[in-house]
């Protein structure tokens, strides 16, 4: 039961050394403060998970520096890798893209990151979780308790948000399809998607006999559903800004356009 505990915890803390490290690095990248990670709580899972399998299977390891370091890059990309396959998988989008670096698999791991995860392999053997797992110790197990179901609660509730934008996303793409098909066909171009010059035309059309107001109230609709105010999405497109979409990469980068620029 301790033991349980205890894993629980570290899983939580390196979760969010590892977004602390991912906003540093994304932020001086870019020259600006990034709440980097899929979720919206200050933890990133991938960095969780990826301690606890460093610490559990790669503790034989931990006097010897070299082996240590060349497990680490393998068990931290082969982490990295199916985690973006999962991503592309589930919600068909592509969250990160190392194509342009070199040594990389599929644009999903590269040499470059895979050697750092190795350096914080060793790092994270040799010195963190030696005073990590000290202090964890140290820890009444009644406070051990609240703390886990207090984290998992909190994680829970930011999951399920956070998939719940994502749905909502990928209906705006449909929406966004959709609706740029339906203008084109009523020669209105849709590329800037400026609501009140749609309503204006549309209403134009209406009253030439053009098209029936049902079939205005539709397309309204959809628009309303595009420029849906969403804090979570944006959020997550400025985390993720060459996040892709597999199958409808045009028209994704036109709603990440727009999502960017409607709270302007």
């Amino acid at each position: 039961m301790r033991l349980f505990l205890e894993i629980i915890l570290y899983f939580f803390i390196y979760a969010f050394l590892g977004w602390v490290s991912e906003c540093i690095y994304c932020s001086i990248g870019h020259k600006k403060i990034i709440n980097r990670g899929f979720l919206n709580g200050p933890v990133c899972p991938i960095y969780g998970f990826g301690a606890l399998i460093v610490i559990f299977f790669l503790k034989r390891y931990e006097n010897n520096i070299l082996e240590l370091f060349l497990y680490g890059i393998i068990v931290t990309s082969i982490l990295e890798y199916i985690t973006g396959y999962l991503l592309e998988m589930i919600f068909n989008t592509t969250w990160w893209d190392y194509s342009r670096k070199e040594f990389n698999i599929k644009g999903r791991v590269c040499l470059k990151n895979s050697l750092l995860f190795g350096v914080m392999s060793v790092v994270l053997m040799t010195i963190i979780h030696k005073s990590i797992s000290s202090f964890t110790l140290s820890m009444p197990t009644l406070f051990l308790i609240f703390l886990a179901i207090n984290n998992i609660i909190l994680l829970c509730v930011d999951l399920s948000f956070t998939i719940s934008s994502m749905n909502n996303l990928k209906y705006k793409l449909r929406s966004l399809e959709e609706l740029t098909i339906e203008l084109k066909h009523i020669n209105i171009n849709p590329e800037k998607f400026d609501e009140d010059n749609i309503k204006s035309l549309l209403e134009n059309l209406k009253n030439k006999g053009e098209i029936k107001t049902e079939k205005i109230e539709e397309i309204i609709k959809k628009l309303c559903i595009i420029k849906h105010k969403s804090i979570n999405q944006r959020r997550i497109i400025k985390a993720f800004p060459n996040m892709k979409h597999k199958y409808s990469h045009e028209r994704f980068s036109n709603l990440k356009q727009i999502i960017k620029n409607k709270h302007k």
